[in-house]
């Protein structure tokens, strides 16, 4: 049964500062259920179901009023694509999705509340799709040879390999022919493959980068470019390509309804839309603005004045008066990022999952520092002489980056996870394994403890009154502790801090940043919302 996820609401909006609570705390940017959303199809129910791989979920929207539920929770319910058996089959009900990350292909039958593995052992499984007869078939994709499968969901006949080496797919869909058509990712074409014979043949070129394929009623091919936003409709006898319109980018796939709508899911944001394909009219029915909120910064970004704040489908700015959420050109991707810092000419970042850290000059809006070489990358900070230090949470360490390479400025911490610079000499650490907040040193290397008894600190900032205000993400917890005095004071409780059920490492930066106005700023990745706490 769906479980309804209502927008977490702090427990001080509502009416000001809690009982034992010394601030106000109103929320900036709403919350919202998704957490990226990739694979969608439509349901039986003329629902929209939609698979994340951060969420780890599969959700049910209602395309008619946008109220987004979750069907499958986390982990189980981790996927990159999803697909329900068609009605009139043996498969009719069954929801199937692609666990990307595990490697397993995923069911649950109707009337039933056990997820079963069918496909075990299936690095990068990413596209799923039943056939008009209710067989099913998946795909790996960057996984060596490609391989595309057929799984018996009914019977007891073992997976079989329809086809090899025809190149990287992703998310497809069968059409009135029995054929299935697939996007030919990293080309601009089309393909189309009998699932029998395991032959296959490109019908279309110069679609751009198209990320997912769905067929009609009549047989037109759709496609949507997740470069730049643009949908594609393909005459499959002719390969005549007619451009529909153009969405927020990235789409990353869609879903054809009964009545002919089409429903376009947008990771980075989080966002469902619906175009009329006659009139290439599209309107939003679920508006996101994350994928998950983690690291924060209060700094300027195209002119604009907020807070910056990390993403892993690339960072944008939060307007603390406003709440608007602005997201640069997705450029690749190129943002992915868990933590940032700012200055006028530079903006630095780092992504948990991948290690990897990056330096962009904003005068070139190009690149000039890429590093994959610190696993544990965290916290960054930017220092006088542009380099970008680095907190290591795998190796205990503080490490400085540069076009000349890596440096270590610190040893022995206990997994450094946000990071704030003082000066060049010294900077301000949590430590998420000891609970400490610390001052390091990077003359010498020497950390001497500020405060202690932190619970999993992730994110740090020094307050208008030259506090430092401190995140314990799993607690959801903002305390304020003065370290002349060693005086304490709770913030804010119970926000939706927590990163547990969603697909970053438990020690993943959280977000507080000091705004131009007093205020902190406090990403909450549990619901996707900003939270302002005024002290």
């Amino acid at each position: 049964m769906a479980r309804l996820i209502l927008q977490a609401i702090c427990v001080a909006v509502a009416a000001g500062a809690a009982p034992g609570i010394a601030a106000t705390v109103s929320v900036v940017v709403p919350g919202s259920v998704m957490h990226g959303v990739e694979g969608v199809n439509m349901g039986l129910d003329g629902m929209v179901y939609g698979a994340s791989i951060h969420g780890q979920e599969i959700y049910k929207i209602d395309p008619k009023t946008g109220v987004v539920t979750v069907e499958v929770g986390p982990p189980e319910g981790e996927g990159d694509d999803v697909d329900i058996g068609p009605a009139g089959t043996k498969a009719g009900g069954i929801i199937a999705w692609t666990a990307q990350t595990t490697g397993e292909i995923r069911i649950r039958r109707p009337g039933s509340d056990k997820v079963e593995v069918v496909l075990p052992n299936a690095p990068r499984v990413n596209p799923i799709a039943f056939n008009r007869e209710g067989r099913l078939f998946t795909a790996q994709v960057g996984a060596g040879d490609d391989t595309l499968w057929e799984i018996d969901v009914i019977g007891n006949k073992p997976p079989r390999v329809v086809a090899k080496g025809q190149g990287r797919v992703n998310g497809f869909g069968f059409g009135p022919d029995g054929l299935l058509y697939a996007p030919r990712f990293g080309t601009d074409g089309i393909f189309a493959i009998n699932v029998d014979s395991g032959e296959h043949k490109v019908i279309a070129t110069g679609v751009g980068a198209p990320a997912g394929v769905k067929v009609d009623a009549e047989g037109m091919v759709y496609s949507v470019n997740y470069l730049n936003g643009d949908v594609w409709r393909t005459d499959p006898k002719t390969g005549q390509n007619t451009k529909v319109t153009t969405v927020r980018e990235p789409p990353d796939n869609l879903t054809i309804a009964k009545d002919g709508t089409i429903y376009i899911a947008n990771v980075a944001d989080s966002a469902i839309y619906a175009l009329d394909p006659k009139t290439g009219q599209h309107r939003t029915i679920v508006d996101g603005k994350f994928t998950i909120v983690s690291g924060a910064v209060a700094s300027t970004l195209d002119g604009k004045s907020g807070i910056l704040v990390a993403d892993p489908f690339g960072y944008r700015l939060v307007d603390p008066a406003s709440g608007a959420v602005y997201r640069p050109f997705w450029a690749q991707n190129r943002g992915a990022s868990t933590a940032i810092d700012a200055n006028a000419t530079s903006i630095a970042y780092s992504y948990s999952l991948s290690g990897r850290v990056r330096k962009l000059d904003r005068a070139s809006d190009k690149l000039v520092l890429d590093s994959a070489d610190i696993k544990g990358a965290r916290g960054v900070a930017l220092m006088g002489n542009g380099d970008v230090l680095v907190a290591d949470a795998t190796g205990g360490r503080l490490v400085q980056l540069s076009a000349a390479g890596m440096k270590d400025m610190a040893s022995g911490l206990k997994q450094p996870v946000a990071l704030v610079r003082e000066s060049d000499q010294a900077v301000v650490i949590t430590e998420f394994e000891s609970g400490a907040i610390s001052r390091v040193d990077l003359s010498t290397g020497k950390s001497t403890e500020i405060a202690t008894g932190f619970k999993g600190p992730t994110a740090l900032a020094r307050m208008k009154d030259g506090r430092w205000a401190v995140v314990e993400a799993g607690d959801g917890r903002v305390t304020a502790v003065d370290e002349k005095t060693g005086k304490r004071e709770v913030l804010a409780s119970n926000l939706p801090t927590t990163l547990a059920d969603v697909h970053l490492p438990a020690n993943t930066n959280g977000g507080i940043a000091l705004g131009t106005d007093g205020a902190l700023y406090v990403t909450c990745p549990k619901d996707n919302s900003v939270v302002k706490i005024v002290p």
